[in-house]
């Protein structure tokens, strides 16, 4: 209980909010999000903040509108103030439902926080959520910002994430010693998600080569992090470097300074400006394709990513946004 408020005092010292803001806590009742509410509750009027919760019912499963009320009454008791339930409705992707939960649930977040002129909205993820990420992101191959992790700060979102530092086991007992009740969500148990095959190998790997890797794991993504931030920047000057002229429909980019910097650097610089130029789910190989017209060209032909083509024209990268189709066409 201690270190959970301990968490949240000093992740909320760390961001010097305005005397009076309202942070909200994204609350799904279960262990953690309960834990996150109670230390919440408890550490926000302390700093003169007002503190409220939302919790969003994704309709999945039989009993979500009452898991919702339940989480509602906690918080409500707890002295959280306003308790909202967002409903929403979670749309298949070619993502998994996985991805498409994830992807309503921030939204009805950002939605909630602008409403109630929320400053900021606290998630309760924990250790073992950063560890299971990292594990995914080396898996998928991701890359650095994957390996990073979970931000514990994310100001374009505005989302806050103080527990990564904390174990789940630590929360749930923290909800044990306050009496706090608290919901397993059958689906942390269904291997048809990723992340639970992720978990679940996780335990496996603890089992085999004892106990503290998930820790070792976070401890990675912390120091990742810190490298892709000093990267990032590195990368953002870069793009400003070389941008050579830009319309709506394509920008161009100088080879010559390109060329001349660290493979890191250049291409990391070549995603954030395939994405900026409106490229979608962009991987690995896609980037060492377009780094390859820079640094082995033989005239090859461009390079086709989701929303973009890339082509070089001399001495200059093109980056060109795709045509949207003709109306009517087949």
């Amino acid at each position: 209980m201690a270190d959970a408020r301990r968490a949240v005092r000093e992740q909320l010292e760390s961001l010097d909010l305005p005397s009076g803001s309202l942070v909200l806590v994204a609350c799904s009742g279960g262990g953690d999000s309960i834990a996150l509410a109670a230390a919440t509750a408890f550490e926000a009027p302390r700093m003169g903040l007002a503190a409220g919760a939302v919790i969003i019912d994704h309709q999945l499963q039989t009993a979500s509108a009452e898991v919702a009320l339940k989480a509602k009454q906690i918080c409500e008791e707890l002295g959280l103030s306003p308790v909202l339930i967002e409903k929403v409705n979670v749309e298949l992707s070619g993502s998994g439902m996985e991805a498409a939960a994830r992807d309503a649930r921030y939204q009805a977040l950002e939605k909630i926080r602008i409403s109630q002129a929320a400053e900021l909205v606290l998630l309760g993820h924990n250790l073992e959520d950063q560890a299971e990420t990292v594990l995914l992101g080396l898996a998928r191959g991701s890359g650095l910002s994957a390996l990073a992790g979970m931000d514990a700060f994310d100001p374009a979102r505005a989302i806050a994430r103080p527990l990564l530092g904390l174990t789940r086991d630590s929360l749930r007992q923290a909800c044990l010693d306050q009496g706090l009740e608290f919901w397993d969500d059958p689906h942390n148990e269904d291997a048809q998600y990723l992340r639970v095959r992720a978990r679940k190998l996780l335990e496996v790997i603890e089992a085999e080569l004892g106990p503290g890797i998930a820790k070792s794991l976070s401890r990675t993504a912390n120091q990742v992090s810190e490298v892709d931030e000093v990267l990032t920047a590195m990368a953002a000057e870069l793009v400003g470097d070389a941008k050579h002229s830009g319309t709506a429909q394509s920008v161009s980019y100088s080879i010559a300074v390109l060329e001349n910097q660290p493979t890191a650097v250049r291409t990391k610089a070549l995603h954030m400006i395939a994405t900026r130029a409106g490229a979608k789910a962009i991987s690995s190989v896609q980037i060492e394709a377009i780094d390859a017209l820079i640094t082995n060209w033989h005239g090859q032909k461009s390079a086709a990513l989701s929303g973009i083509t890339v082509e070089r024209v001399k001495d200059l990268l093109i980056f060109t946004r795709s045509k949207p189709p003709t109306p009517g066409a087949c």
